[in-house]
């Protein structure tokens, strides 16, 4: 995996990839659930998601 942030996106991916790979070790074919595939999606954003600021950190809407 890559230090470069430019490479986040396919580093998620591949790091979801391969939990795949080991889920799948067996060579089977295997179906995929809607919410399977559902939660390999939030794997992946979980991956790239930059933290939420806290309520302290966000400003106020300037009033004009």
């Amino acid at each position: 995996m890559s230090d470069d942030p430019n490479y986040r996106v396919a580093d998620a991916m591949r790091k979801v990839a391969l939990r795949l790979d080991e889920a799948f070790e067996s060579g089977k074919v295997a179906c995929i659930y809607a919410n399977q595939l559902a939660e390999i999606l939030l794997s992946i954003a979980e991956e790239l998601d930059p933290p939420l600021p806290n309520r302290d950190q966000t400003t106020k809407p300037t009033e004009r």
